[in-house]
């Protein structure tokens, strides 16, 4: 006598992590305006680049694709599209992100493309920001009248405006001042990855 049973498996047992079929594409726009002095934001670019192939991965550097700040719109639009998953890479600068970043924003994510009747191409689209504060956590939560994530609102806004999907933010504290920040911060950004990925 045979017994027939049926035993669940779920979509992650079938799909190992990195494995290529099973990954979504994802485009890291960094937003670093010299990465050639940074310790941190290079670093965190490099675990990523080590950890996912070409196939499931493309960083886009801005800072050596436009030193001169002049953005290619169209070129940045297809590489948007051809994402399932959109990372900003980025250190923050004065709250905000920095001017490099922001120009590509206001460039790229333009009516007619990422919001508007027809502007419907980012749809679907996850959005996950990551970011380093050169301060700790305890100037942040003692001598400032906001914490990070006071400051993701306009983000979570323009995440609705595009129809993105917006993702809970990876963020680390005291990038001038710990030396394995960046090593911590890339171990938490890869798991969010692969589980935002599934």
């Amino acid at each position: 006598h045979t017994t027939n049973t049926t035993t669940k498996t779920s979509d992650f047992d079938l799909c190992p992590l990195y494995k290529e079929e099973c990954m979504s594409k994802i485009l890291v726009i960094s937003g670093h305006p010299h990465l050639d002095r940074s310790n941190m934001n290079a670093a965190i670019l490099e675990s990523l680049e080590d950890k996912f192939n070409g196939d499931i991965l493309e960083v886009r550097r801005l800072d050596e694709l436009y030193p001169d700040f002049n953005i290619d719109a169209k070129a940045e639009q297809e590489a948007l599209v051809d994402a399932d998953i959109i990372v900003l890479q980025f250190p923050i600068y004065w709250y905000n992100v920095p001017s490099l970043l922001k120009k590509w924003i206001e460039d790229v994510l333009e009516y007619g493309f990422a919001y508007g009747s027809s502007g419907t191409a980012l749809h679907g689209k996850k959005l996950l920001l990551s970011f380093t504060a050169g301060s700790g956590a305890d100037v942040y939560h003692e001598k400032m009248a906001h914490d990070l994530p006071d400051f993701m609102p306009a983000f979570q806004e323009t995440a609705a405006l595009t129809g993105m999907e917006w993702q809970e933010p990876v963020y680390s504290y005291g990038a001038l001042t710990d030396a394995d920040l960046a090593a911590k911060h890339s171990d938490r950004l890869i798991a969010r990855l692969v589980e935002i990925s599934a």
